[in-house]
């Protein structure tokens, strides 16, 4: 039998150590970008365990072989159920739809097979919003996003088969919308709504607009919920560009659930552990995640869209 060479243990041992050294102290924008794909290191793993197979030796497969589990139980799936009751359902649909999506046929058919309670997109073009706001007004009849003044606030478009209440929108210093206002089933308490789209970081003047408005974000949150007017239900909904196995994304929203799932890229043949999820929704109690799922076959956007399944606690 082949022994394990220090030499076989350092290789084996440092692409983990490095990146859990570098998501310690990821404050340079492309040093954070690399470090929240997982698929990375993961990929880095498979190869070298078929390269032990091929020399044969067994203590060394032996021993990556903890490191390719550990890194599969990081990345995100493409579901995450955290509950196995989910009474009176609320479902929230997110998608981004993508600036240059050439044809809205396929969410038009999903809606109309699987209704769903609240909608938000992002990157909504005019086009896109009166296409959206006029096929699906019967069925959501409370809309936000496209009225004049208001525009689609960062590419943002919220429809909703209850009513909202007192919808408005806060700019960080960069203009980038954030919209605020009360989601109202009649079956359940009000509930504190928050939307988001940040820019994507793929510049360092956009990581930190993305990262300021994350901070105006979290500050608002932290600070609304405590006071006399807020419901204590709250959900936090958008595209946020951030992946859920960074550093920053753990330090956000402290007190809030979150369930992340695998939504980007949506490239045809890409397989969920080459993705990341950057997608995301929090709750607050009493409300409460029951599921979360990115639908697979919904062409023409980057990203994937997602169900929520929520429930109200007693």
């Amino acid at each position: 039998m082949k022994k394990l060479s220090l030499r076989s243990i350092f290789i084996l041992t440092m692409p983990t150590l490095v990146w859990v050294v570098g998501l310690l102290f990821s404050n340079i924008w492309w040093q954070e970008n690399i470090l929240s794909v997982t698929a990375i290191p993961f990929l880095f793993y498979c190869l070298a365990l078929i390269f032990t197979l091929f020399l044969r030796n067994t203590l060394q497969f032996t021993f990556g072989l903890p490191f390719i589990f550990l890194w599969g139980y990081i990345h995100p799936l493409d579901n995450s159920k955290s509950l196995s009751q989910c009474p009176q359902t609320l479902k929230v649909f997110q998608y981004n739809l993508r600036y240059e999506n050439p044809s809205l046929d396929p969410l038009f058919y999903y809606l109309q097979q699987y209704p769903q309670h609240l909608l938000v997109f992002q990157e909504t073009t005019p086009e896109h919003g009166s296409m959206l706001k006029e096929a699906l007004k019967t069925q959501y009849p409370y809309q936000f996003g496209g009225q004049p003044r208001v525009g689609y606030p960062s590419g943002q478009l919220v429809l909703s088969q209850y009513p909202l209440f007192n919808m408005k929108t806060i700019a960080t210093q960069a203009g980038h919308q954030i919209i605020h206002g009360i989601w109202h089933p009649p079956t359940h308490d009000p509930i504190e709504l928050y939307t988001a789209h940040p820019p994507s970081p793929r510049s360092e003047q956009l990581w930190t607009e993305r990262n300021a408005l994350l901070k105006t974000l979290n500050h608002l949150v932290e600070d609304y919920i405590g006071t006399d007017n807020a419901s204590p239900a709250q959900i936090i909904v958008g595209d946020f560009n951030l992946s859920s196995t960074s550093e920053r994304y753990q330090t956000l929203f402290g007190g809030f659930n979150s369930q992340p799932v695998s939504s980007w890229p949506n490239w045809s043949g890409l397989r969920q552990y080459l993705t990341i999820s950057i997608d995301h929704l929090w709750t607050h109690y009493p409300l409460e995640i029951c599921e979360r799922e990115a639908l697979m076959n919904m062409e023409g956007s980057d990203h994937r869209p997602i169900v929520t399944y929520l429930t109200m606690q007693k």
